[in-house]
């Protein structure tokens, strides 16, 4: 008999290496029991790989498009923001500086998503991915 096996839960963590408050968060998601019982596929971002457009989109749908500045300090549109991203990639290449707001964790399947640095946020959405 064939059983079909549950396809694990996507979270993407934008992550900024240098900063404390990420490497707690990515420390927290490594080592919760949720990571032990394999309900999620954790997928490292690090800076400077900023979301792409179609990504930034959806993670604006999660949060509320009007907490666009949130994720993006300085925006205010999700236009404004693309843009900014588009500015903040090429100036890391060349060295220059950026301001998207890492960490930012994304739960892609249940179209969650936590922005900064709130361990509190990060566990209650571990807690309750389905089948946990």
């Amino acid at each position: 008999m064939f059983r079909f096996h549950k396809t694990l839960d996507v979270l993407t963590l934008f992550h900024a290496p240098a900063s404390t408050a990420s490497k707690r968060i990515l420390e927290t998601l490594r080592s919760s029991p949720t990571a032990h019982k394999k309900s999620f596929e954790l997928d490292v971002v690090e800076a400077p790989t900023v979301p792409t457009p179609t990504q930034l989109t959806s993670i604006l749908e999660f949060i509320g498009k009007n907490r666009v500045g949130e994720v993006v300090p300085g925006a205010r549109s999700e236009g404004d923001a693309v843009r900014l991203l588009k500015v903040e990639e090429a100036g890391r290449k060349e060295g220059g500086g950026g301001g998207m707001v890492r960490p930012l964790l994304v739960d892609w399947n249940n179209g969650r998503a936590v922005v900064g640095g709130d361990e509190g946020a990060v566990l209650r959405l571990l807690e309750t991915l389905p089948g946990n």
